[in-house]
């Protein structure tokens, strides 16, 4: 695999690769000076209407100032992950001028975008991913007949990763997207999500009965996914919590692949509001103007 950045973070030497994955090496404790990747909102508005919204987006939503939030982030070294979100990340009019800040900096950028929107931005992704403006494309995946607005960005990027929500989107969907993978002679990278109770996800999850249910069926059923041919199974924090995942390893080998709690490493920052946090449903937050990103991080960051 050839190498996108190597750095050093405090007493840790960091390695990210062309295909997204990461190498972290350090010796006693972990003691970062700066994260290695923030999840970044810069926008609110959203037109996808989905009721369990953790973001609470809407047609109502606002934009980020994104020169705000350039200077935020410009005190950040080359090779740390920005994970561009919303809302509709492709629907804010200063996106491109922002992620061409970025690519000057160094920084690798990321979006993730709802499925729907694949279809009205698709030249907008693919040329994203020409430039090399993005280095990964998340897609928030919800019905099959979506599939066909996938192709074109799935032959311009091997780093196409496909979002499901315990709770959503069924077990059966992996299978699904790894067969349309194999169709079109890339590799499947699923990223398995923890339902938010959170946001717009508090009533939906309270209105719906079924999402235990559903979220049961993923911890009963995912495991036969994992010998998959050409599939790569990743998850958040909260879906391994959920899913109790460490059941599946050795003490030794989850200490191998774990990638720690959140905080740790990674952080959370509303352009719209233009505030810090552990992560997207933390309650408590911090304003930009009340501290600076590197500060932040440094005195409040969770300790492993």
């Amino acid at each position: 695999m050839n190498i996108l950045h190597q750095y050093t973070n405090g007493n840790i030497e960091v390695v990210l690769y062309e295909d997204g994955t990461k190498e972290r090496n350090y010796q006693d404790e972990p003691c970062p000076v700066h994260p290695e990747s923030i999840d970044v909102k810069i926008t609110n508005y959203c037109d996808a209407g989905c009721s369990f919204c953790h973001e609470q987006s809407t047609t109502k939503g606002v934009h980020g100032d994104l020169l705000k939030l350039q200077e935020v982030l410009g005190v950040l070294p080359a090779g740390v992950e920005i994970a561009v979100g919303g809302g509709n990340p492709l629907a804010h009019p200063q996106l491109i001028s922002f992620l061409e800040a970025l690519h000057d900096q160094g920084l690798v950028a990321n979006i993730t975008v709802n499925q729907k929107h694949l279809f009205p931005f698709r030249e907008m992704i693919v040329n994203l991913i020409t430039r090399g403006l993005v280095k990964g494309v998340g897609i928030s995946y919800s019905a099959s007949h979506y599939l066909p607005d996938i192709k074109p960005i799935l032959q311009a990027s091997s780093n196409v990763v496909f979002h499901l929500i315990m709770g959503i989107n069924q077990v059966s969907d992996v299978e699904e997207l790894n067969s349309f993978c194999r169709e079109n002679d890339r590799e499947c990278k699923v990223l398995i999500l923890g339902y938010k109770e959170f946001g717009f996800g508090i009533n939906y999850y309270l209105k719906n009965t079924k999402i235990e249910d559903n979220k049961y069926s993923w911890y009963t059923q995912l495991a036969t996914h994992f010998k998959d041919d050409n599939l790569v199974v990743s998850f958040d924090n909260l879906a391994i919590k959920q899913l109790k995942l460490e059941r599946y390893f050795t003490p030794e080998s989850w200490n191998e692949f774990y990638m720690g709690d959140d905080f740790v490493f990674t952080m959370y920052m509303d352009g719209v509001k233009q505030e810090f946090a552990p992560t997207s449903t933390s309650v408590e937050r911090i304003s930009f103007s009340q501290d600076t990103l590197l500060n932040y991080f440094q005195s409040r960051r969770k300790t492993k």
